[in-house]
């Protein structure tokens, strides 16, 4: 899972939408083999299609009268979202003690307009974090465990010490999203493997990233191989979701001019259905059948008030949405409700008078942040505007919600990363931005979102 790692993790968590010691030792241990100074490069594909190419540039160093570890990645990605070019940049910098610690860290993702900016620095048993863009800048502290390593934590630890067939190793590290990383790595055996150069023997090493998540209270796993030589280079990596590989070649290579596919990662991850929904904005429920292949639907689709998913078999589940409206103690229709025995996601809480609430507005849920800028002025002024003097929540924010899709005149899908803040000077975005919009709109009239 290389480019190394982050830059396909930063493809799943942007677009679609981060211990050390072997034996399942945990995170506290670190290996002390000092890293040697290196420059090395990998292109980036995905479903056999070039998209990018990365560089990861390790050096050592003395810093503050002691010796420390100076690591370097830039990734450089071009593709399509529906017909429009999206390309990106993400530069990420740490300082490590020799055996890989963290210290301090900074992050810069450049897609579109300003970059956003992270920097990181570890004090105590805590995540130092400042992030900002053009028009917001956030302080936020995090707890950080004891001796966790970098974003290239997997990468640097099989080079530090290569793994041996049958051998484990758990490590624990920052991800592209600075929470904390939980990875697994499992050696399997030798593989013949083909690549670009030809087929040379490799070691198998299945991976497992774990990251908290919300959806159903379970954590969310990113399956991987890589295929290390016996140095412990990863000469070959691949994810599971989205079918992303990577290969280490030479800087010529990399860097050469030849032509990216014009991958569209729009198109080729959509989903049709096989009909289209007659009346759909009068329509008070619709239930699809979904098959998702080697995972668990139940796993995969979030549940609340407005949708349910019911196993049908191992990969199959019936998703069912409501459109939920305010002060409605029933749904709208009883048809289809789960029978006993029936194997749901979760209870399905309504919303209505009398009902308990899930998931309630928290306080993050009313303030601005890089970007939900609700403290912005033109998002402020455009949040009275819109409903006046409107004392219903409700009524407001439908009229914000058209507002947001007559306002956003240009449906953009290049701009990946844009914020509420630049969709209301630019009107143009794509489904996140509409979504940036209008929780910023909300928030700036004090009603969560």
């Amino acid at each position: 899972m290389m480019l190394n790692l982050s830059a396909q993790r930063f493809i799943f968590a942007t677009i679609a939408g981060g211990l050390l010691g072997s034996g399942m030792s945990g995170c506290s241990s670190h290996d002390s083999t000092k890293l040697a100074d290196s420059d090395v490069w990998d292109v980036l594909q995905i479903k056999g299609q070039r998209i990018g190419c990365g560089e990861i540039v390790v050096r050592n160093a003395r810093e503050n009268g002691r010796d420390v570890l100076k690591v370097r990645q830039v990734t450089s990605l071009k593709l399509q979202r529906f017909g429009d070019e999206s390309g990106f940049e993400v530069e990420y910098n740490d300082t490590e003690t020799p055996d890989g610690a963290l210290i301090d860290y900074t992050l810069k993702i450049q897609q579109g307009g300003e970059p956003m900016l992270t920097s990181g620095k570890v004090v105590g048993n805590h995540l130092e974090l400042q992030i900002e863009n053009k028009s917001q800048k956030q302080n936020l502290e995090l707890a950080w465990p004891s001796g966790a390593s970098g974003l290239l934590a997997p990468e640097l630890s099989l080079r530090r010490k290569p793994m041996k067939p049958g051998e484990r190793r758990e490590l624990r590290h920052l991800y592209i999203n600075n929470q904390v990383c939980d990875t697994e790595l499992a050696a399997d055996r030798e593989d013949q493997v083909a690549l670009p150069t030809g087929t040379r023997p490799l070691l198998k090493i299945a991976m497992v990233d774990r990251l908290p998540s919300e959806v159903q209270g379970k954590a969310t796993e990113l399956k991987g191989t890589v295929w290390t030589d016996s140095t412990g280079e990863v000469v070959k990596g691949w994810v599971e979701t989205m079918d992303i590989e990577t290969y280490r070649v030479t800087r010529e290579v990399a860097t050469s001019k030849t032509a990216i596919a014009a991958l569209d990662l729009g198109s080729s991850t959509a989903v049709k259905i096989d009909r289209a929904v007659p009346h759909m904005h009068d329509t008070k429920r619709v239930r699809y059948r979904v098959h998702v292949e080697g995972d668990d639907p139940l796993a995969v689709f979030p549940v609340g008030p407005s949708q349910e998913v019911k196993r049908v078999d191992e990969h199959t589940a019936e998703v069912t949405v409501w459109a939920v409206r305010p002060n409605e103690i029933e749904h709208p229709s009883s048809i289809g409700m789960p029978s006993p025995g029936d194997e749901v996601a979760a209870p399905r809480p309504l919303t209505g008078k009398g009902s308990k609430k899930s998931n309630p507005p928290t306080d993050s849920d009313r303030m601005p942040n890089n970007f939900i800028q609700s403290d912005d002025p033109m998002i402020v002024a455009n949040a009275k505007k819109v409903a006046g003097e409107e004392p219903d929540g409700w009524k407001t924010v439908l009229a914000m919600e058209k507002f947001v899709h007559e306002a956003v005149t240009m449906k953009d899908y290049s701009q990946a990363l844009v914020t509420a803040a630049d969709v209301a000077r630019g009107h143009e975005g794509d489904c996140k931005a509409h979504a940036f919009y209008l929780a910023a709109l909300a928030r700036a009239r004090e009603i969560p979102a």
